[in-house]
Formats: C-alpha cells, structure tokens, sequence
C-alpha cells in the first residue's frame, strides 16, 4: 500500500484526516449540547408525607412552645418550567415557571417567575423581563417587576463544572453559593451533586403580620433562657426566620437538574444567630422529588449522554488509526529515504 509516492501521500492525508476528525468529533457533539434548548418542558413534583405544620392562630402559651400546635400534613409541590425563542436575541431563552404548593391537597400557596436566560450560561439576563410573584393563602405577598434574580435556579450551565454556582433561593428571595459536593451515578448516569446549607435568613416578606409575641418559658429552653439572659415570664416578640439544607444532583454535560432534596425550616427567634428548635418551628419538611420526576429528567440526558461518550470512543479510534497511518507513512518514507 505504501510502495509508492501515490499511495504514501494518500496514506498520510488518511492519517491526518483521522487525527482531525478524531479531535474534532467529541467537541462538536458536546458544543451541540451548550445552549439552553428553547423547548424545554419540565414537569416535577416532589413533596413529602411528614411536613410539621404549626397553627400559631391557635397557639395560647403551652410549655413545649409551638409543639402544642403541630399538625403533620402531606406537603406536594408542583412545578412546570418552559423555554421559548425570544424577538430580543437568539442567545437569551424565554423561561417562565409556575409553581403550586399544597398542604393535605389545599393550595396554600402559588409562585409565578418569568426571566430572560443567557442560553450558554443559564443565568438570568438582567432587565424588565424578570418578573415574581409570590401568593400565600390566596394574598399577594411579594411582586416584583424587574426583580433582580442573580443567580441560576432551575437550569445549570451546560458543562458543568465541579465550582460553586450562585443559586437563587425564591424564599430566601437572594442568591447564595452552592457548592459542588460530589460525582455519583444514578441509574447509570454520571452526575454532579452541588449542597448548600443556611439558616438565620429573615422571611419577613412571607406573612402579614411578621411579629410573633409570647411568654420566654414557653418558648425556649432553661438553657436557652440562661443563655439569652431571659427570664421565664418575660415578654418576647418574636420574628420568622428560614433554614435550608439543600442538595441538588446536575447532569453535568446539559446541565439538566435530575433530582434534588430540601430540607426546609421556618422558624420563630429575636435574631438571625438563634439556632432553630422544635418548640419555635413554624414550619419543617424534608422534600424530595418524586421517583417519576427523577426518572422523566433521566431519560432525557440519557440520549445525549449516549451521543458523547460514543464521540469520545470514535475519537479515540480514529486518532489511534491516525496515529499509527502516520507512523508507518514515517517508516515507509525512512525507508525510501535509505534506498
């Protein structure tokens, strides 16, 4: 095949179209996978059976604080996400997300966001595009035209990386960094786990009246008395404050959200440095998606996770025959050379 100069030169044109296409091929499917699709449509619903809710309307005083007041409750949460094309640019998507929250089937309460997304980086574009609403128990609590959202939230970057993102938080109503964690496969899929953990975050915005009033003993433990200086029948007033331990498994090549688990809180205290505790909780759930949810977001990726790695497996074959082609075009050339 390499006895002549014909055949040498077509050999080595062979070769270097291998180590090119070989290169080139895994970057260009994963390049297809880069921008934020403009027909996303996400439905998730994730919840959880054991959600502790407090009456604080019936709450008189008791010894265990709000404990007298508990009430477990289903908790479901609801939430569809779509992209659209825009007039503006093709490098921004139209995301709009409606969320429903439930408690024992009975909508309590309602959140609407409509944003501009950078299609590279997922990340809200700045401007009168972004827009939130937030309704509790039927009344407007927060509506924000123009609302600063600077942080990502149902989308991650295409091409993940193993970094900290600013993740917005709609109860929070601010960003704060989530930080990578982890890789872990779930149903064969390679993922990313990112965990965030906060507490003492004021949730004035979220009642109508913020101020809660009570007895000291009956809100705080003896050594929570000692601590705070605090007698036992000394006046307190009181305002809400909200924990979260959250963690969220991504997809790393589309940057797709595969699952993810909250621990909730909203807690009673006079400051943001008091730590939550049972007998001044408002509200707690531990929410995970549920297995539908999981398993539609994984069927998904599971195309596109397929396409990569069989690029990367063609790339690595075709720059190992390129590699070889061109050394026995080298040694064949050598030869000619020394004739």
């Amino acid at each position: 095949m390499l006895r002549t100069p014909s055949s040498l030169k077509l050999t080595t044109i062979i070769a270097l179209v291998c180590l090119i296409v070989g290169a080139l091929a895994p970057t260009l499917i994963t390049q297809r996978t880069r921008p934020l699709s403009f027909k996303e449509d996400i439905s998730v619903s994730k919840g959880s059976e054991h959600a502790q809710v407090a009456r604080w309307e019936d709450y008189e005083g008791c010894e265990d604080g709000l404990k007298c007041v508990v009430q477990t409750q289903d908790l479901d949460i609801d939430r569809h996400s779509t992209t659209a094309k825009t007039d503006v640019d093709d490098a921004a998507a139209h995301s709009e997300s409606s969320i429903t929250i439930s408690l024992d089937g009975e909508q309590i309460a309602e959140i609407a966001q409509t944003a501009l997304l950078n299609r590279e980086s997922a990340y809200p574009m700045a401007g009168l595009d972004t827009n939130q609403e937030f309704t509790v128990a039927g009344e407007t609590v927060l509506s924000a035209e123009g609302a600063e959202i600077d942080g990502i939230d149902y989308f991650f970057p295409s091409q993940t990386e193993q970094r900290s993102y600013p993740y917005f938080d709609t109860v929070m109503q601010k960003s704060e960094p989530i930080d990578y964690l982890t890789d872990e496969k779930i149903d064969g899929i390679p993922t990313y786990s990112f965990y965030q953990q906060r507490q003492g975050v004021n949730v004035d915005h979220l009642f109508a009246d913020p101020h809660f009033p009570g007895r000291a003993g009956d809100l705080y433990s003896d050594a929570e008395l000692a601590e705070l200086d605090l007698a036992a029948d000394d006046h307190v007033e009181l305002k809400p404050y909200y924990a979260v331990e959250r963690t969220v498994w991504v997809e790393p090549t589309t940057g797709r959200i595969v699952d993810s688990n909250e621990k909730l809180q909203i807690y009673l205290a006079q400051s943001q440095t008091e730590a939550p505790t049972g007998e001044r909780t408002l509200f707690s759930a531990d929410i995970s998606w549920d297995e539908e949810s999981t398993q539609a977001e994984l069927d998904k990726v599971k195309n596109t996770v397929m396409a990569v790695q069989v690029a990367t497996i063609v790339g690595w074959v075709l720059a190992i025959i390129g590699a070889v082609l061109l050394l026995a075009c080298a040694w064949r050339f050598s030869r000619q050379r020394e004739n």
